[in-house]
């Protein structure tokens, strides 16, 4: 399967992970809304994406599926994912790798044949990886890498799975997140994003982590949702890694402006929305414009908020 979910969505912004507060610009638990499992069922929902999270303190991860793995277990794509049409994303021009050697890349290292990623994150959340497909005894992920859009190979014994069916879109030509749960969008407001300059990365993505912010009153607002992305215009900021994320802010005046470094920034009512209810490994799209064939459905709540 490509690094593609044209029938998910996607929000971002830009900010340095190590640094993660200091540099771009009380919450309730997120609710799952399905349950955990430990190997990815035959046939699921096509609204359902599957969540691996890491079990030790250190989980490996491949960049190529080991010689003479058994595919006798291979779940087909539909079976992990929605349908999808290919959302390739900006390539990066000219940026060095994240995670690279000599690097403080926040918890990831390069080693032979691929990275190795701490358990928890540097904010002290547990890893989690967007599944993909499944191959015999190993998972194809969706990594936090640069270039953005890799995949590596993780073994099940080393995750615990689980699944949502919550997914995130962007268009960026009208600075429009929209989130749907099964088919049906359940949340609509406008947000900041990057300068010309600094664009918001186009691409498929996953929510990483959420981290809430104290006090609730600085450039963050109230939450920081981190996602697996990097910029495509900054190589280190602050000192920090380029992490592609979306936050609060305490300047709402600039929503529906192109106005970060790569951010997407919304109303503290809307972040809340979003941290207080999507898990870690939700599946985000971020467009240049929203393709033809996504018509929105009309939200299913009446509780979207303003902006």
């Amino acid at each position: 399967m490509k690094l593609s979910m044209a029938k998910r969505s996607a929000l971002a912004i830009f900010l340095g992970v190590a640094i993660l507060l200091t540099g771009c610009s009380g919450s309730k638990k997120a609710e799952d809304s399905t349950p955990s499992s430990t190997s990815v069922p035959e046939a699921l929902s096509p609204n359902l994406t599957t969540i691996a999270t890491a079990k030790g303190e250190k989980i490996r991860v491949l960049t190529s599926l080991p010689a003479g793995t058994s595919t006798s277990t291979t779940i087909a794509d539909s079976a992990i994912s929605p349908t999808t049409t290919a959302v390739p994303g900006t390539p990066v021009a000219n940026l060095p790798a994240i995670p690279r050697k000599n690097l403080n890349s926040a918890g990831v290292r390069v080693v032979d044949g691929g990275y190795e990623y701490d358990n928890p994150t540097y904010y002290k959340n547990p890893l989690v990886f967007q599944v993909l497909e499944q191959q015999g005894a190993w998972l194809k992920v969706l990594l936090p890498a640069r270039p953005n859009h890799q995949t590596g190979w993780v073994e099940t014994k080393d995750v615990t799975l689980s699944f949502t069916n919550y997914r995130v879109q962007l268009d960026l030509s009208t600075y429009t997140v929209r989130v749907f749960q099964d088919d049906s969008m359940v949340f609509e407001a406008q947000s900041v994003i990057g300068l010309d300059r600094t664009k918001t990365p186009t691409g498929h993505f996953y929510i990483t982590e959420k981290i809430p912010q104290n006090p609730t009153t600085g450039i963050y607002g109230t939450w920081v949702v981190a996602t697996n992305g990097y910029s495509d215009s900054i190589d280190l900021f602050n000192g920090g890694l380029p992490v592609i994320a979306f936050h609060g802010t305490n300047e709402p005046k600039l929503i529906g402006t192109k106005a970060s470094n790569g951010c997407v920034r919304m109303s503290n009512d809307s972040i809340n929305w979003i941290a207080e209810r999507l898990p870690a490994g939700t599946p985000i799209d971020i467009y240049a414009t929203t393709p033809s064939w996504w018509t929105p459905v009309v939200p299913t709540t009446s509780t979207v908020p303003t902006s």
